[in-house]
């Protein structure tokens, strides 16, 4: 099933949607959120949550992208209920901290207010960047992989990408400064 038809499926408000979402993209999704959530519950939770928020969502959104829409959906749910819970494995941490640097400092309501412009931003530096290194650096900071899994992934050994890594961090900080962020 392509993904307008499964959007078509949820316009109509076919419970179809919903059990043909899980049979494409169920791994993807759980992927996503055992990634960010340590505990098999919290996982459940998170997925039924998102499955609840996509049939909510659509209509009146139709999503140019699904995968992508539906992927940050389970990312953004996983990341709530890992913060309420306080139960997060420790490479979201790690991730966050790298990316850290390259961000002003504190969360001001005029900066949530930039946080749809910022997510622009990124998406136009990470189009510049060589395929390869948009894969590692989304792999890590979006799916919050660790070092070691990016680098497999890869194929990379770990001094590589932790480098590939730093320097797309470094560019990124300089980008976002050139943006006036």
């Amino acid at each position: 099933m392509t993904d307008q038809e499964l959007i078509r499926l949820y316009q109509a408000r076919d419970p179809r949607a919903v059990e043909e979402t899980r049979a494409k993209y169920g791994a993807y999704c759980g992927t996503i959120a055992r990634r960010l959530l340590t505990d098999e519950r919290d996982v459940e939770e998170c997925l039924s949550d998102c499955a609840m928020a996509v049939w909510n969502a659509i209509p009146p959104a139709c999503p140019e992208h699904f995968k992508g829409w539906l992927g940050a959906v389970v990312r953004h749910r996983a990341l709530a209920i890992g913060r309420a819970n306080g139960r997060r494995p420790p490479t979201v941490e790690e991730s966050a901290l790298e990316l850290a640097a390259c961000l002003a400092e504190g969360d001001t309501p005029h900066r949530q207010l930039e946080a749809r412009e910022l997510g622009e931003t990124l998406s136009r530096f990470l189009f510049l960047q060589k395929p390869e290194v948009r894969t590692a650096f989304l792999r890590r900071y979006w799916y919050a992989e660790s070092l070691e899994e990016v680098a497999a992934y890869m194929g990379w050994g770990l001094s590589r990408t932790k480098s590939v890594l730093f320097r797309t961090r470094k560019r990124l900080e300089i980008y976002l400064k050139q943006e006036g962020y």
